[in-house]
């Protein structure tokens, strides 16, 4: 599997009606799986596959024939005409990045490359220099967008990878929504979005129990720094980068989790919040009036619950 940006936090599913038989349909899709829970379960299996390969053809980083792939390649000042689901979610994603003040940016793609969270691995961690001219080549603002037409004034390379999963969850429950499943929970890689009532579990630190969520007709996308990761000369670096710094953070953050109805924005957000770190991760939900839990790091022992922060919930 190849490495991604960002690692979605392991989401359990607690329980709906525990007199309830729940039934399942699983698959492979974007490097990871898919998961659709529910009851009573009528659910056209190719259709959804056949989505999912859709949006793969649309925002692989790692399919060469991907329509972002090839607006990669384009040279720079030369507008491209982006399909309208493109434009759509680089909008948004643009939007989320001004928002944010840069700590969430679409435009990371060289910078990823170069400390092999991408396509390319890399061996070595990359020195100063190779940082700075890659951070230099990293940012969506160097960018325009108008109506579907792109055009970059540098030689940038889009990466979706941290909103691609949630994108595909939001089209995938349209899907269902209208093949009539009344009541399920879908999961693509850790994001999940629920139809009804559910309660599911965001893992904690070790020694912890989970955190328990109740959602309703509501999706949750979870950023973590502590699943993916690489050690070199000792040091433990963390897939999260900094787009400011072009570093790893160094987050005092475990987790940050973002409840909404799109599961994209819920994504992208809780990215940019374990980027920012706990301070202006709190500020941030609630200017924007997000649900959000955040877990520290650490606590004083014991820790019981002192390192959750739970915002509009």
């Amino acid at each position: 599997m190849p490495k991604r940006l960002i690692i979605f936090l392991f989401l359990s599913l607690t329980g709906c009606d525990q007199n309830q038989t729940l039934e399942q349909v699983s698959g492979k899709t974007m490097g990871t799986t898919y998961l659709i829970k529910g009851k009573g379960l009528e659910i056209d299996q190719q259709q959804v596959d056949l989505r999912l390969d859709q949006i793969n053809r649309v925002f692989s980083s790692w399919n060469r024939s991907s329509e972002l792939s090839q607006l990669n390649r384009q040279p720079t000042k030369h507008p491209v005409l982006l399909s309208t689901e493109l434009s759509q979610v680089l909008s948004l994603a643009i939007k989320v990045q001004q928002q944010t003040d840069g700590y969430f940016d679409p435009g990371l793609g060289r910078l990823i490359d170069a400390w092999g969270f991408g396509v390319t691995e890399v061996l070595t961690k990359p020195d100063r220099a190779m940082i700075a001219k890659a951070l230099l080549n990293s940012s969506i603002s160097k960018t325009t967008l108008e109506g579907q037409t792109f055009s970059k004034q540098i030689d940038i390379d889009l990466n979706l990878s941290a909103i691609a999963k949630g994108y595909a969850v939001d089209e995938i429950y349209k899907l269902l929504d209208q093949q009539g499943v009344e009541r399920f929970m879908l999961e693509i890689g850790g994001e999940i979005k629920v139809k009804g009532s559910w309660t599911i579990g965001i893992e904690a630190p070790v020694g912890q129990v989970p955190v328990k969520i109740k959602l309703a007709d509501e999706s949750i996308a979870t950023s973590g720094n502590y699943r993916q990761y690489f050690v070199w000369e000792g040091k433990r670096y963390a897939h999260i980068l900094d787009p400011h710094t072009g570093l790893p953070v160094n987050s005092d953050l475990f987790s940050a989790s973002v409840i909404h109805q799109s599961n994209l924005l819920a994504d992208a957000y809780a990215t940019a919040m374990m980027s920012m770190g706990s301070e202006k991760a709190i500020e941030l939900a609630q200017r924007l009036n997000l649900k959000t839990v955040l877990i520290l790091e650490k606590c004083d022992t014991p820790c019981l619950s002192k390192n959750i922060v739970k915002i509009g919930l």
